[in-house]
């Protein structure tokens, strides 16, 4: 199968500089949420949504990113419940996401932020041993 990334943009930006560093943590945070789309009028495409928080001393960053994605195939229940498209679309788009934020930070004004590499793998994995341990105990 192939795919390809057709586009992306910023849905949500939100840069808030803190004017008092000595009242906030020291500690960096870094969370990020994970979506996924499939538009009804299109069966070959699918999004891909992020939603990201950043706390530092300086400032405050929520970004929220859409990105979209083409395949050679028709995106069946199958495809939306696969890897390719919970693991392999996210590791294409999110280095996009990392040079956002440190073009951003940078441009800003600020030491540049890099996020740190994500394991999709891992965080598949994890969600999924989640649900079911959340099930389990329903």
């Amino acid at each position: 199968m192939k795919i390809q990334l057709k586009g992306w943009k910023v849905k949500n930006l939100s840069l808030e500089i803190n004017n008092e560093p000595s009242r906030v943590s020291k500690e960096n945070s870094f969370n990020l949420s994970i979506g996924y789309s499939f538009p009804e009028d299109n069966d070959t495409e699918f999004g891909i949504g992020f939603i990201i928080d950043i706390g530092d001393a300086e400032f405050k960053i929520t970004l929220e990113m859409l990105f979209f994605f083409q395949v050679d195939q028709v995106v069946d229940e199958e495809l939306k419940q696969s890897d390719f498209v919970k693991i392999n679309a996210p590791a294409i788009a999110f280095p996009y996401v990392r040079s956002y934020i440190s073009n951003l930070t940078l441009q800003s004004g600020f030491n540049p932020i890099i996020l740190p590499s994500v394991n999709f793998v891992a965080l598949v994995r994890n969600k999924n041993e989640n649900e079911i341990k959340q099930k389990e105990s329903e």
